[in-house]
């Protein structure tokens, strides 16, 4: 089930004049910034799992942590998870010391690695993770939703937005002397307002947005439960 909402909205309203030949003609936009949002329910989730083995010899824990893996891995193809869902980072070796009567006790070779694993089912992701959190040689974190279809959520969240920004100039076209609208330019990132072609080194945009943050464009968040994708949008609308 999903969820659609519109966000925000500034007006930029700019009106260019020519003197040259004695008359005056007017070029009139708006510029409004739309947000579009689509929530809608996850289908996917992932995690992470570290496995860790220490040991006073190199070689018991390397094979201690190649055996932690491959039961780690069984269990997950028992759950139907696709190899290409699992992720193992290379294997980190390093010296493991405590502190013990104010010196430096070495304890062993600690080894270790990351798995990474994307739940394509996420009917099956609570027997997963349950299962594994039983298990106390593994540690998880990174639990996190998200949907496999984000490009189709994009555009319908773009879309949103072009459909706000349109409500949004029809309705301060009601308070203005214009009536009609066409839209100059779209744009997901900010863009500048257009001039009349002769005057254009004569005119410099009178306000600008402060403060926008460019890589708020795109943005996929988890809220409630559920996968939201916003869009930002930069529509001028000329005016007549």
């Amino acid at each position: 089930m999903k969820k659609l909402f519109g966000a925000l909205g500034f007006l930029l309203l700019i009106s260019c004049q020519n003197h040259s030949g004695g008359g005056v003609s007017k070029f009139k936009t708006i510029m409004i910034k739309s947000e579009g949002e689509v929530e809608t329910l996850p289908d996917e989730a992932s995690f992470y799992i570290e496995l860790s083995c220490i040991d006073k010899s190199i070689k018991v824990s390397k094979n201690c942590l190649v055996d932690k893996s491959n039961n780690l891995i069984n269990t997950l193809l028992k759950f139907e998870i696709r190899k290409d869902d699992i992720l193992t980072t290379a294997v980190n070796m390093s010296k493991s010391y405590t502190w013990k009567f104010n010196s430096n006790v070495f304890e062993g070779y600690r080894s270790s690695t990351t798995v990474y694993v994307t739940v394509k089912d996420i009917e099956k992701l609570d027997d997963i993770y349950t299962e594994l959190m039983e298990n106390q040689n593994l540690d998880l974190g990174g639990l996190s939703y998200s949907h496999s279809k984000l490009d189709s959520l994009k555009n319908e969240a773009y879309v949103k937005a072009l459909e706000k920004a349109g409500i949004l100039a029809d309705k301060l076209l009601e308070k203005l002397p214009e009536s009609k609208k066409e839209i100059l330019k779209i744009g997901n990132v900010e863009i500048k307002a257009s001039y009349p072609k002769d005057e254009e080194s004569n005119f410099e945009l009178k306000e600008r947005a402060a403060n926008i943050n460019m890589n708020a464009n795109n943005s996929i968040a988890i809220s409630k439960g559920t996968v939201l994708v916003t869009a930002t949008l930069f529509v001028e609308y000329q005016i007549r």
